[in-house]
């Protein structure tokens, strides 16, 4: 059974959290509570699905439809892919801390 909570934050149009005009009263402390409550309640709010990550991780791996290695590799080549990662640029970076290590280590 999944869980889920819903959790209503106002954002403006730069999708930051909006404030009211009481936040000005209130202290550090009580921002500070509050920043705490919301925190916790979104990862409350993501826990099942970070079950739901490591079930259908499982289920490849027991299956026998991917690696660990070769899932870990499609996340990895995923938020590459969505980050817009100019491949040439990180491929010469690759390259050069793969020569320094091998003068550090060799």
């Amino acid at each position: 059974m999944i869980k889920c909570h819903i959790i209503i934050i106002q954002l403006n149009n730069k999708g930051e959290i909006m404030s009211s005009n009481n936040d000005k009263l209130l202290t550090k402390e009580e921002h500070l509570s509050n920043y705490i409550k919301t925190f916790v309640a979104i990862e409350d709010a993501m826990e099942p699905f970070k079950e739901q990550r490591s079930d259908l991780r499982e289920s490849y791996n027991e299956n026998g439809w991917l690696t660990k290695e070769e899932m870990r590799l499609a996340v990895k080549a995923y938020r590459l892919y969505k980050s817009e990662t100019d491949m040439e640029v990180l491929t010469d970076y690759v390259n050069k801390c793969q020569r320094s290590m091998g003068r550090i280590l060799g």
